[in-house]
């Protein structure tokens, strides 16, 4: 049986082992008021905003100006988007497929991706994507000769250019790594899908009639008419109408914080008319003169 001493005893011991413990776990130091997984404070941190851009030029969207600075819609954006962060910008420019940028923001090696992007629903499984700030048309060139054929072949179908290139004896060619791969396997799931590495090597293909047409967006269908004012003899520009192609940030999924203060730059962007100015300075100038089908 315990005395009222030892009782005494145990109950000092109990309640300065509770103290040493509480005193323990008030001496931790305070969370910060953000999170510990905020990306914006981890950039702000460094300082820094390291943005992924295709390693390619893609006039007007990014490409390097006369005093060698990267220029465009793209980078405009990105220049805000530090300057209102408060951080110095820089580039990464490894991915040399636009899926490959994807790569650079979900393995860490860039904040975000702002590089005439689509977003996928198959890239917006592996990244996050902000709200989309331009949307751009999807065109065919097709070769007119091959053209001709398939016509003569089907002549009921002579004014339903997709219907007609829609079976198994066309090859469309594609950029592999972008969007369009998914676009054509869609869009034309009879005909072939021909992958290439370069545009150059996809226009050359068409030209020679190795295909009957090549898909990809109003950019470089645009830049391709002014850079060959006579190739349309040879090819013939087609809008598929009702397929826009968005364009979007990508950021990496966990960055919940850096993903509601982009879409709300964007708003803002959108509102205040900044986002006009960019796109009226470099897509819809005069001397570019996109063509409209």
């Amino acid at each position: 049986m315990s005395t009222p001493r030892l009782e005494r005893s145990i109950r000092a011991i109990t309640l300065f082992t509770i103290g040493c413990l509480l005193a323990a776990l008030f001496a931790l130091p305070s969370p910060p008021a953000y999170a510990q997984s905020s990306a914006i404070a981890r950039i702000q941190a460094t300082g820094k905003l390291t943005v992924a851009v295709f390693f390619e030029d893609v006039v007007p969207f990014f490409y390097v100006g006369p005093e060698g600075k990267l220029v465009g819609v793209d980078p405009a954006i990105a220049e805000d988007i530090a300057e209102k962060l408060g951080v110095t910008l820089e580039y990464n420019r490894a991915a040399t497929t636009f899926d490959g940028l994807i790569d650079e923001v979900v393995e860490g090696r860039a904040d975000m991706a702002i590089s005439l992007l689509s977003d996928t629903l198959e890239r917006a499984a592996r990244a996050s994507f902000s709200q989309s700030y331009v949307s751009v048309r999807q065109f065919l060139l097709i070769n007119r000769l091959q053209l001709g054929r398939l016509v003569a072949a089907d002549p009921e179908r002579a004014n339903d250019i997709p219907a007609l290139l829609n079976n198994p004896q066309s090859r469309i060619g594609v950029i592999d790594g972008t969007s369009y791969v998914g676009f054509v396997a869609e869009d034309f799931p009879e005909a072939q899908n021909v992958a290439f590495n370069t545009w150059a090597e996809m226009l050359a293909a068409v030209k020679s009639g190795d295909l009957v047409a090549l898909m990809y967006d109003e950019i470089e269908i645009g830049n391709w008419r002014l850079a060959d004012s006579a190739g349309a003899v040879e090819l013939r520009p087609y809008h598929l109408a009702g397929h826009p192609d968005t364009i979007a940030i990508a950021m990496p999924p966990g960055n919940t914080d850096l993903k509601a203060w982009v879409d709300l730059y964007l708003t803002k962007a959108k509102g205040n008319g900044f986002l006009d100015g960019v796109l009226n300075t470099y897509l819809y100038s005069k001397d570019r003169a996109l063509i409209d089908g």
